[in-house]
């Protein structure tokens, strides 16, 4: 009886770190994501260098944060199966 539970378990796992992979593609960004630099940066020839928003920054390392918890759930998730199927069974 633990080894479908183990297994169920891992199974859940999967899902949660699958959904939190592709978290980005459900969920794009909306906001505007670059803003021009400041004169303090230019050097006194061509364009002004062109930089990220903060909200943006802000989103990307929430994502880059969500992916790490989602590779996380699938690994676990991965390994209870493994262990799952070597739980003998009692019948």
């Amino acid at each position: 009886m633990v080894g479908p539970l183990v297994t169920t378990l891992g199974l859940l796992c999967d899902i949660a770190g699958a959904w939190l992979v592709a978290w980005e593609v459900v969920r794009q960004y909306r906001g505007k994501r670059f803003e021009a630099g400041g004169r303090e940066e230019d050097p006194g020839w061509g364009p002004h260098p062109v930089r990220e928003t903060e909200a943006f920054q802000t989103w990307e390392l929430q994502k880059l944060t969500r992916m790490k918890w989602g590779l996380a759930f699938l690994t676990v998730g991965f390994l209870l199966q493994i262990v799952a199927t070597w739980i003998p069974r009692t019948e």
